[in-house]
């Protein structure tokens, strides 16, 4: 499985609220970067263990572990 590695929490102006969002950065193995938002990340799994999303930057699926968190 395909690993992500956590870099740091930004904080950004959602575009359709005005109010503010807390996003934690991964890095993805193919190079690129990423962001979810951390409420979600925070309310959908447990603290003792590494999520497991849909891989955001592969277009034929797939699942990535978030490690670092």
């Amino acid at each position: 499985m395909k690993k992500a590695m956590f870099v740091k929490e930004i904080v950004v102006e959602d575009p359709d609220t005005g109010g503010l969002v807390e996003l934690d950065v991964f890095k993805h193995p193919n190079g690129g970067m990423f962001a979810v938002d951390a409420s979600y990340l925070d309310l959908t799994f447990d603290d003792d263990e590494d999520p497991i999303i849909q891989d955001p930057l592969n277009d034929i699926g797939g699942n990535i572990k978030l490690l670092g968190l």
